[in-house]
């Protein structure tokens, strides 16, 4: 009797609608998990990565505080910059970065994202050590040299990790929040800067990459990465774990859409696929079950039926790599079967698709008008703006106003960008800040013509306009083409394609930061105020024309997007 009611049992589950299973499912997941527990670890995993964006915050913050005091005056070991050393001092890290992001676009894909976030903790820890004991400006522009490089390293393994671990709804709000801890590392060099000096300021950096060398061991690698070299069973343990340290059958769906997404992207199958671990995942036996089977048969309920469905195809396409990478081991070398890897010659031309060519020329474009809007390229000397703008109050103290104000806008922007949209944010930044640049630069006439000097009360109009400038920055400018690259490129080449943005972005930060005072000097501020106010102009105009909004869509869905021809975002 029990042998006869089991399969009966079995056929009326089977004749239930799917739908109908399915909205039953979901009722019940919902219920079980909450919204809360599955964007927490997303966030915790999101929080350990973002400690490198602290370091990256506190390097790039660091030649603020190091410029004026050896410009001006000699350190106790008698170190001193000469105005071209101070130029170079505060741009040479964004040019050797460019090579650690093509070395980290390069090192990405056999290393993992997680590995590579781990590594380059030990050049930044390498570096603050070499500043704080630095005894000559050798030394300094050594340890400088192995921060940019470092710098370089950690683009593209950030950039992917983020893009990777989280979901389209989320995807916005921790991007964001990984520039939170950015802007937090400027507040903590200049609040240092102003209570000690730049080499106990590097002696207290040193802690930053110990500890978080220890937070990213804590947390899994991405999904995306573990099924791209054939371990499912890795993959899926972190999805569990990214979604909320779940079972594997509330990560199923999204499971399989990721297998498909995965195989879909490459040129060939993983090199190797633990055919046992596989089978106990997805039950692609079709041999006699063992006792333990028999148990777990008996144990079936309606959400292994709609999974067995929805997942068929899935399974199917896997059944052919299992097949397929069988037969490689028939042969001398699984790496040398016929597709197994592209060509070089096809990879070259794969990385000239127009889904990887429009996405690299958009957010280059971007990095230009964000470099170029002036207030980054004017960072490392603000100390020396401030001055020249005749700010009412201590330059040192302005730097942590602003670096405050910058925390600040990003917090912002972690909200607004899932309302607004990146492609609302990127347009009201980039025409605020075409505006208020232009009000710094008519500022800057006045005080170059000595009118404000005679006009008190307005002195505090050019920290205020500045104020409003950094913030829209901030807000937008700076953070969006960030967010971009983390997720307009497809997976199949999204390693290389993301360094080499992220290099390109540090030779034009190098290019903006190194021309600044030549251009001061040539233009004076007002006018090399009133390019980059016109830079900012130009890039709202293109960016209107051309950015497509990727708020709230899937990595597929923004990789389709850019498989047709660029369309103005709705």
């Amino acid at each position: 009797m029990e042998n006869t009611n089991g399969p009966a049992q079995e056929e009326k589950i089977n004749n239930v609608p799917t739908k109908s299973i399915e909205k039953v499912e979901k009722q019940d997941e919902t219920r079980q998990i909450s919204r809360f527990r599955i964007a927490l670890p997303q966030i915790l995993a999101s929080t350990a990565k973002n400690m490198i964006l602290l370091d990256l915050g506190m390097t790039i913050a660091f030649p603020t505080i190091v410029i004026p005091a050896l410009l001006n005056n000699h350190s106790d070991h008698g170190m001193k910059f000469t105005v071209t050393e101070a130029s170079w001092f505060g741009s040479i890290a964004f040019i050797c970065q460019p090579l650690g992001s093509i070395a980290s676009g390069i090192v990405l894909e056999p290393l993992g994202r997680k590995y590579s976030l781990m590594v380059v903790n030990i050049p930044h820890f390498v570096g603050w050590l070499m500043y704080y004991f630095a005894q000559s400006t050798r030394t300094i522009f050594i340890a400088s040299v192995i921060m940019g490089l470092g710098v370089g390293f950690m683009e593209a393994p950030i950039i992917t990790y983020v893009g990777e671990i989280c979901e389209p709804r989320l995807r916005g709000v921790l991007i964001s929040y990984s520039n939170l801890f950015f802007s937090f590392g400027l507040v903590f060099i200049y609040a240092l800067g102003n209570i000690t000096d730049w080499q106990t300021t590097a002696a207290i950096s040193a802690a930053i990459p110990f500890i978080t060398f220890l937070a990213i061991t804590q947390v899994p690698e991405t999904p995306y990465w573990l099924l791209s070299h054939g371990r499912l069973a890795d993959a899926e343990k972190s999805l569990c774990w990214l979604r909320g340290w779940v079972k594997p059958d509330a990560v199923q769906k999204e499971f399989q859409e990721m297998v498909k997404y995965s195989k879909d992207s490459k040129y060939s199958r993983p090199k190797a696929i633990d055919e046992n671990a596989y089978n106990n995942e997805v039950n692609l036996d079709d041999e006699k079950p063992s006792s333990d089977t028999k148990k777990q048969s008996e144990q079936k309920d309606t959400h292994e039926v709609v999974e067995k469905q929805a997942n068929g195809e899935c399974k199917e396409s896997v059944k052919v790599e299992m097949k397929s990478s069988e037969k490689c081991k028939n042969e001398k070398s699984a790496e040398h079967c016929e597709g197994d890897k592209a060509t070089f010659q096809e990879y070259v031309k794969d990385m000239m698709r127009p889904e990887m060519i429009r996405p690299l020329a958009l957010v280059v474009g971007f990095f230009f008008f964000s470099n170029f809007a002036g207030v980054s390229a004017m960072r490392p000397y603000q100390i020396k703006v401030f001055t020249d703008l005749g700010f009412p109050l201590d330059p040192y103290r302005a730097t942590v106003i602003m670096s405050v104000n910058t925390f600040t806008a990003t917090v912002l922007c972690m909200v607004a960008v899932k309302w607004l949209g990146k492609r609302r944010l990127a347009l009201l930044s980039l025409a605020s800040c075409a505006f208020m640049m232009y009000c710094v630069s008519l500022f800057a006439k006045l005080n170059e013509s000595g009118i404000e000097g005679n006009l008190p009360e307005i002195s505090w109009f050019p920290f205020a306009i500045y104020f409003i400038l950094q913030f829209f920055f901030s807000f937008g400018v700076s953070t969006v083409p960030w967010m971009l690259v983390s997720e307009i490129f497809p997976y199949r080449g999204r390693s290389l394609m993301s360094g080499l943005a992220a290099a390109l972005s540090y030779v034009l930060s190098f290019a903006a930061t190194k021309t600044f005072l030549g251009l001061e000097e040539l233009l004076t501020l007002s006018g090399v105020t009133c390019l980059y106010a016109t830079s900012s102009l130009i890039g709202f105009c293109i960016m209107y024309r051309y950015l497509p909004e990727t708020e709230g869509k899937s990595l597929e869905e923004i990789e389709k997007t850019f498989s047709k021809k660029s369309k103005q975002g709705k």
